[in-house]
């Protein structure tokens, strides 16, 4: 567990100084960029923290997976929201269930098959929708059986936005960049601007690492 642990605080660690050479190279003029240039740059920082932030998610949930598949748990023993996670990553059927009576067949062998082992395997490869706002991080939290997020959460409550506003700002910014739009907001993109969102996404990636090792410690993946 503390191998895991060790992985993500270094994989957060990295991002973090990512972070900064970006803030250093837009914000700090070393490197004598035009306005031109640090206009245009400035705006895609938005988008370049968001990646890091979907990345860390991306990976944390990856290597979470890869711990539970070690545990070799039994199919008799995991909680639902996993069985159910497990399934949907295995069988698109459940979204789009076959017409065709050949592939019901196949789909339900395949089913017999997956309920054959004893041991649940779980697929990797997290689904976040491309938006990893407070519903889908939630949404996220709630399969794998980890604590959830509260609109309220640390410094993020009244009487500054709380940590869901929060979220959709950063996520209408980061969509506006990323389908070639113009901001519509009240603030521009400033320095303030980037270290606010800086902050934000490494608060939750510390966060987020908590309650993954708080979820191994506490075995809530078991019913």
């Amino acid at each position: 567990m503390s191998f895991l642990l060790d992985k993500l605080v270094k994989d957060v660690e990295d991002r973090e100084s990512v972070l900064f050479e970006i803030e250093k190279v837009l914000f700090t003029r070393r490197y004598n960029l035009s306005l031109k240039h640090q206009s245009i740059f400035t705006v895609q920082s938005i988008s370049m923290i968001y990646s890091l932030w979907e990345g860390f998610i991306q990976n944390a949930f990856n290597l979470y997976i890869d711990q539970l598949n070690q545990l070799e748990i039994d199919h008799n023993c995991i909680r639902n929201e996993l069985l159910v996670y497990s399934l949907e990553t295995n069988f698109k059927q459940f979204f789009s269930y076959p017409d065709n009576q050949k592939k019901k067949v196949q789909f339900y062998n395949n089913l017999k098959h997956f309920f054959s082992f004893d041991k649940i395997k779980f697929r990797r490869g997290i689904s976040t929708e491309s938006n990893v706002g407070f519903n889908i991080l939630n949404k996220i939290l709630s399969s794998f059986c980890l604590e959830t997020f509260p609109e309220h959460w640390n410094i993020y409550k009244h009487p500054q936005p709380n940590l869901k506003e929060m979220l959709m700002t950063f996520l209408r910014y980061r969509n506006g960049i990323a389908h070639g739009g113009d901001i519509s907001s009240e603030e521009k993109v400033s320095h303030e601007t980037f270290i606010k969102y800086k902050r934000l996404i490494i608060d939750l990636m510390y966060e987020v690492i908590f309650r993954i090792n708080k979820g191994l410690e506490q075995r809530t993946y078991l019913k």
